[in-house]
């Protein structure tokens, strides 16, 4: 207990034997007259008792193992992270309970996790794996440990923890799914495409195979999957420039344009999943393909005769935007179409998170944009006054690795769902 000083600690042994037995009487003969029962033997979990000092003055406490879990679980569960960890790791020095030694290294690092002391659960959760290298327990440490790196965005060391965790052979089909998307995503933020891209893609073709005969727990690391094989060709797309001479402009647009349907397709499988999060992030960002394609169109080189400070040019250069405008508005009415429909979509599912927001956003902005008073403003036309692209949010996952338990079932430590996600994009969600 805080504030206390213990004094002295005694352990009271696990077997208590007590022997009932009569008075001692015998007969004439020398034999017992009431023969003694037999001995009756108890099996007691072994019990510490300290001498603390409290506000009351000097006075005896006693605990036990199964105590001290259920007070860390009720700890880690209420978010009492400190409290969480100070207890496991007063069990795991107190006492050298193998029931409850794995689950309180897991919890341990659980709750350094809720701390965000990163390296300190990676710690807790390499030691589980090194100990027990052939159990559950090992399997959960090595996804938290992959999902600790990627919090701290060390995605090249997350993407190797990940490969290792694939080439176990205790996985079940949504263990695999979630160490192929977290791989990919690794993958993805060290800006490695084609390595996501198969990553992701055999993850796709993995589901094909097992989904008639093995349902999964959660669709999220699947739809994570579906989403970012739309992130890819959304990146890709981003990246190609639109250059003059005009042979060259008219080659980039159709190489753009190639990659806004293809991307738009993916995301359209990703919201067919029917996973909310990842639906109306999809839907959000099929949105956004055509608003940066029009930004695009906008901030594209102008030909180099509308160059230059005369009065001549810059009229020409008035004349050529507005009837650029013109000629893209579609782009603009295409995407204020998908945002509202996204947003009918997350009504209509009873969605509120992030996602919503940024379409609602779009939506005012574009309704903006193509009023017919809608005007650029002074200057902002040219590739300097180029947006950057938007914020690319990805949403949490929940956590399919909760507090560990003690076989048997006893104590019921709590099992609650927290990935995903920009994550932090961890198991415990993460």
């Amino acid at each position: 207990m805080e504030g206390r000083r213990p004094e002295s600690v005694a352990l009271v042994p696990g077997v208590l034997a007590l022997a009932l037995a009569a008075c001692a009487t015998t007969s004439k003969t020398g034999a017992p007259a009431n023969p003694a029962p037999p001995v009756t033997t108890y099996e007691m979990e072994p019990v510490k008792i300290t001498a603390v000092n409290g506000p009351e003055g000097p006075h005896l406490e006693s605990f036990d193992a199964t105590e001290l879990f259920e007070q860390a679980g009720a700890a880690l569960s209420e978010k009492r992270y400190d409290d969480a960890v100070r207890i496991y790791d007063r069990l795991l020095k107190e006492f050298d309970d193998a029931r409850y030694k794995k689950a309180a290294i897991y919890n341990a690092g659980l709750a350094l996790q809720g701390k965000k002391e990163w390296a300190a659960a990676i710690e807790r959760f390499r030691i589980l794996a090194e100990q027990y290298p052939d159990t559950a327990d090992a399997k959960d440490a090595l996804f938290q440990i992959g999902a600790s790196y990627a919090e701290t965005e060390n995605w090249p060391t997350s993407a190797t923890i990940f490969a290792e965790i694939l080439e176990r052979k205790d996985l079940s089909a949504d263990d695999r799914i979630e160490a192929m998307g977290r791989r990919g995503f690794a993958q993805f933020k060290l800006r490695d495409l084609d390595a996501a891209e198969r990553t992701f893609r055999s993850a796709l073709a993995f589901f094909t195979q097992v989904e008639k005969d093995e349902r999964l727990q959660t669709d999220f690391y699947l739809g994570l999957v579906k989403y970012h094989l739309g992130q890819i060709p959304h990146e890709r797309f981003r990246a190609v420039p639109l250059r003059l001479p005009e042979k060259q402009m008219s080659i980039d647009m159709e190489e753009k344009a190639r990659l806004l349907l293809f991307a738009q397709r993916q995301y359209i499988e990703a919201i067919k999943l029917g996973n909310p999060q990842w639906a109306s992030a999809s839907g959000y960002q099929v949105g956004s393909l055509y608003e940066e394609f029009y930004d695009a169109f906008i901030h594209a080189p102008v030909p180099p005769e509308l160059v230059g400070p005369s009065a001549s040019q810059t009229e020409k250069r008035e004349i050529y935007f507005d009837e650029l405008r013109k000629k893209i508005r579609i782009l603009l009415e295409k995407s204020v179409r998908v945002h509202e429909q996204n947003l009918l979509m997350l009504e209509r599912l009873g969605v509120d998170n992030e996602w919503r927001d940024k379409s609602k956003l779009a939506y005012a902005k574009l309704q903006k944009l193509l009023d017919p008073s809608a005007r650029l403003a002074p200057g902002a036309e040219g590739p300097e006054a180029a947006p950057p692209p938007p914020a690319r949010a990805t949403p949490v996952p929940p956590a399919s690795r909760p507090p560990a338990s003690v076989p048997g079932g006893e104590p019921p430590s709590v099992r609650e769902p927290t990935p995903p996600p920009e994550p932090p994009f961890q198991r415990q969600v993460l």
